[in-house]
């Protein structure tokens, strides 16, 4: 996993909630205790009118009453009610909306009533090069059972986690008191101040060479702020930020050199690994995994009318 300086990490945020950095899908994770509406939001108010020339705002409501949004004042943001509405039906609609040159902004305000069967055919149409998809995910409650599913078949939230390229976990303001026994047990407790416009958040993106960049932050949506956590004041947190320098990692190890310039660094990062060919799946999409690509080659000495002769 890559260690981004402090620095690095609002900014890079930042960068994210106006777009001026690429995250095809951004995933929003809340809970009863504290709702991810308020960041979902704060991308509406960050990229009104202005700040990126002819961008398209979809919002797709599964939860948000129609109208609910007019006091938020931005004229560009188009409204779909996706009640009770087949998956099929609202890609078109998306469709009709979205205009192939320009920019786009589409905002899901609940993947509940999606089933997880359905989640990638669901997602991917709405995914394209010029557009950034933010949805919310809501996790279950404690000692949530969920409904049977194969054995075999992941998750809803472990599909969501594999496909994002963004992932934001929100959690109630550490002002707000939760007695430690009740935090630990299965009782679902709902404490007052609990859904507040103010909270903390955990942060986690994936760059296109395969390495993360993780952060803490408190963020209010009054005064649409953010404000990073370091990472000497969240020792043993998991909403803090995980970054630490590779030098200080290496230091006094071995006794030469390990460590890398920063001109180094800002080249690790830009490389792509390769694609791999064994997670592509079949035509259906569904990826086998621990799959062995192999091609032979004019070297190889492999006799295929040998039924003992086995190249694996």
């Amino acid at each position: 996993m890559q260690h981004q300086p402090p620095q690095h990490t609002p900014l890079l945020l930042n960068r994210l909630l106006s777009l001026k950095d690429v995250s095809p899908l951004v995933l929003l994770l809340d809970t009863p205790k504290q709702t991810a509406k308020y960041f979902l939001l704060e991308f509406i108010h960050r990229n009104k009118e202005g700040s990126v020339p002819g961008l398209q705002i979809i919002f797709l409501s599964f939860e948000t009453p129609a109208g609910s949004l007019d006091w938020i004042g931005c004229s560009s943001l188009q409204f779909v009610s996706c009640h009770h509405l087949p998956h099929k039906s609202i890609h078109d609609k998306v469709i009709s909306l979205l205009r192939s040159d320009q920019k786009s902004l589409i905002l899901v305000d609940s993947l509940a009533d999606v089933a997880a069967a359905d989640l990638v055919t669901f997602i991917t149409p709405l995914i394209r090069p010029s557009s950034t998809l933010v949805a919310i995910s809501h996790l279950p409650l404690p000692g949530h059972i969920a409904l049977p599913t194969p054995s075999y078949a992941p998750s809803a939230t472990t599909q969501l986690l594999y496909l994002a390229t963004t992932i934001i976990k929100l959690f109630p303001s550490p002002e707000i008191d939760i007695d430690e026994d009740d935090q630990a047990s299965d009782t679902f407790l709902l404490p007052l101040g609990s859904n507040s416009a103010q909270c903390r958040l955990e942060f986690l993106h994936r760059r296109k060479s395969g390495r993360a960049v993780q952060g803490g932050f408190k963020f209010d949506f009054t005064t649409h702020t953010l404000t990073f956590i370091p990472t000497s004041t969240t020792a043993g947190d998991s909403g803090g930020s995980t970054e630490q320098g590779d030098d200080a990692l290496l230091k006094d190890l071995t006794t030469f050199n390990l460590g890398t310039t920063e001109k180094q660094r800002i080249a690790r990062d830009n490389v792509e690994l390769p694609y791999l060919k064994a997670q592509q799946g079949d035509m259906t999409g569904t990826v086998v995994g621990g799959a062995i690509v192999y091609e032979f080659e004019k070297e190889d000495d492999y006799d295929e009318e040998d039924p003992y002769e086995d190249p694996f």
